[in-house]
């Protein structure tokens, strides 16, 4: 059967994965700043004069939301902003950083994780439809993590991928950054087991949920 057929459809309705699932998350990372982003790609940080150039491409985000949310978080002071606009026109991208995060609970496989002193994490992430294919996701990654290393002094970058997301795990791979950990847990009658296989043994963070 093909991955939309019924048996596909019904295993994803949120009753049934609480009761009979198996999910997987990759866990990359960089400890180096590597070369950054193209010098020509005009990567601003917190800059609201991009954030207001944000273009409404899908139903679930208006731009009054976004705009709205990107106030909130760099008033909160917690979270960094990295975007990329075209010259005279339209937000073309951006990516979501936290420095000295201390933990995050990936709801993906309802695990947390502690992290060592000086991690920052990476989280969202957008590219515009007219600027897809191009390689700017890659290039957004790129640049947080030279600014993340090299500016704010993070030991660690990390950004978590789910295992069916398979362009996101291609880019990933493109993007200066190293599998270090595979998060998966599998349930079953309600019966979660989980475990963390870390892949990278000088990456110390803590897996708390794991068995």
């Amino acid at each position: 059967m093909s991955g939309d057929g019924i048996l596909s459809k019904i295993v994803r309705q949120p009753a049934v994965a609480r009761l009979w699932s198996d999910h997987a998350l990759h866990l990359f990372a960089a400890d180096t700043p590597g070369a950054g982003a193209p010098a020509d790609l005009d990567v601003r940080v917190n800059d609201m004069s991009h954030v207001h150039r944000f273009e409404q491409t899908v139903p679930w985000q208006t731009r009054e939301d976004f705009v709205s949310a990107a106030e909130r978080r760099l008033a909160e002071g917690k979270t960094l902003l990295f975007t990329v606009a075209a010259a005279d026109g339209p937000l073309l991208g951006y990516g979501l950083a936290h420095p000295n995060s201390e933990d995050t609970t990936y709801t993906h496989v309802g695990q947390r994780v502690l992290w060592p002193e000086r991690t920052a994490t990476l989280y969202g992430g957008y590219v515009h439809p007219m600027a897809r294919g191009h390689g700017l996701h890659a290039a957004l990654q790129l640049a947080r993590i030279r600014y993340l290393i090299a500016d704010l002094g993070m030991r660690w970058v990390v950004s978590g991928v789910v295992s069916t997301n398979l362009a996101a795990l291609a880019s990933a791979r493109k993007s200066g950054v190293r599998p270090v950990a595979l998060l998966r847990t599998r349930r079953r009658l309600g019966m979660a087991r989980m475990t963390a296989e870390r892949i990278d043994p000088t990456f110390d963070a803590r897996f708390v949920d794991a068995a």
